[in-house]
């Protein structure tokens, strides 16, 4: 009886091991499986769960997880190092889409703050802090970097967070996160901003309120249904046009005092210059005549201003009718220059929001030929 007892127990015993490492020592996993296991047993993590009793690669590249009852066992590929994850933070984890996320891998197990009574697991772009009073929230890149110079949770400025980020549009100002004693406000370019108002949701005010937009094209080029792909098969004509209007529609004119397209090919004075030079699309590219200079305040940025790009552009066709260019991906159309014309609009807090520069491809096509715009919008202090 005694012998059966024992031969069933290794049974069992076996079972579960080749369940979970389901490799040999050969393989290259067998090492991480191993790691996975001891930790599970570490952090008494418990069996290993029914939804797949084998180690899974994650979607982040060269990782393996493995679920068990009491939590989860995730290997970092950057480490070489297998960490737990359980609870609530495996929920605050999940919601940031698990290693796919900004978060990415963990880099430690949960462990307990030092000094007050509060948890913590670090990840490679990030941390999720915890406390009785304040619950579970995330913290990463520029709020962390200042938070931990200030003392982590043990600071008198701050404390423990009391919220995640969250995204603004104010001042320049693009985010925010809570503590129990301050708050902590992101702009582009500039050095994360205190105030010590933990419930504030705007940042302090300062001088730096003052600022201009730029426009500068990049480049142009296009092709012709069965041309080569350079530009002076394109016989070009028409306009493109620049406006910068606040949100209440009120038109923004440039640095110059001026407000027209930013330019204009007559057909006929093309056409008449077709036989000399084809490559009439080089008037744009890297030619500083063409940059446009805007001076704003916070004020029209946070009032949601935005810029309007008009098109009307034509290939000129000397077997039959000439080819309209419709801009594509445009906002709508409106009735504009004696005709109703495609647009497209870019809200200055979307370039703001990508850390005060956009580069934009347009592109304007009849199905076949197509004509394609480079240019760059960019925001900066004065």
């Amino acid at each position: 009886m005694k012998a059966l007892l024992v031969i069933l127990l290794c049974s069992i015993c076996n079972k579960q091991i080749v369940a979970q490492l389901n490799s040999t020592p050969a393989n290259t996993t067998y090492d991480i499986a191993q790691m996975i296991s001891v930790k599970a047993k570490q952090k008494n993590l418990g069996a290993i769960h029914t939804e797949s009793n084998i180690m899974r690669p994650t979607a982040g590249k060269g990782g393996y997880f493995l679920r068990y009852e009491k939590g989860w066992v995730y290997y970092n590929p950057r480490l070489n190092q297998a960490f737990a994850i359980w609870g609530e933070t495996m929920k605050k984890y999940q919601a940031a889409n698990y290693e796919m996320g900004w978060l990415g891998f963990p880099t430690t197990d949960p462990k307990n703050t030092p000094n007050r009574t509060g948890t913590y697991q670090h990840f490679d772009g990030g941390s999720i802090y915890y406390s009785p009073t304040t619950g579970y929230h995330s913290i990463g890149g520029a709020f962390k970097d200042y938070w931990s110079k200030k003392g982590w949770e043990n600071s008198a400025e701050l404390g423990f967070p009391t919220t995640d980020e969250v995204e603004i549009f104010i001042d320049g100002y693009t985010r925010y996160q809570q503590f129990e004693k301050g708050t902590l406000f992101f702009a582009p370019n500039k050095p994360v901003l205190y105030s010590n108002n933990p419930n504030a949701v705007t940042p302090p005010k300062d001088n730096s309120n003052q600022f201009e937009l730029t426009f500068t094209p990049m480049s142009i080029s296009g092709k012709e249904n069965g041309a080569l792909e350079i530009v002076d098969y394109i016989d070009l004509y028409g306009w493109m046009d620049i406006r910068v209007y606040q949100g209440n529609g009120t038109e923004v004119i440039d640095a110059d005092g001026k407000s027209f397209s930013l330019f204009n090919i007559d057909k006929s004075r093309y056409l008449n210059e077709e036989t000399s030079s084809r490559g009439k699309l080089s008037f744009v590219e890297n030619n500083n005549q063409y940059k446009r200079f805007y001076n704003l305040s916070q004020t029209q940025i946070n009032d949601n201003a935005y810029i309007r790009i008009t098109y009307w552009l034509n290939d000129h066709d000397e077997t039959s009718a000439d080819d309209y260019l419709k801009l594509q991906n445009n906002n709508g159309s409106w009735r504009y220059n004696n005709g109703n014309h495609p647009y497209k609009e870019i809200k200055l807090k979307e370039i703001i929001r990508n850390n005060n520069i956009l580069n934009i491809n347009d592109h304007l096509t009849d199905g076949s030929d197509y004509v394609n715009i480079k240019y760059k919008l960019q925001i900066k202090n004065l």
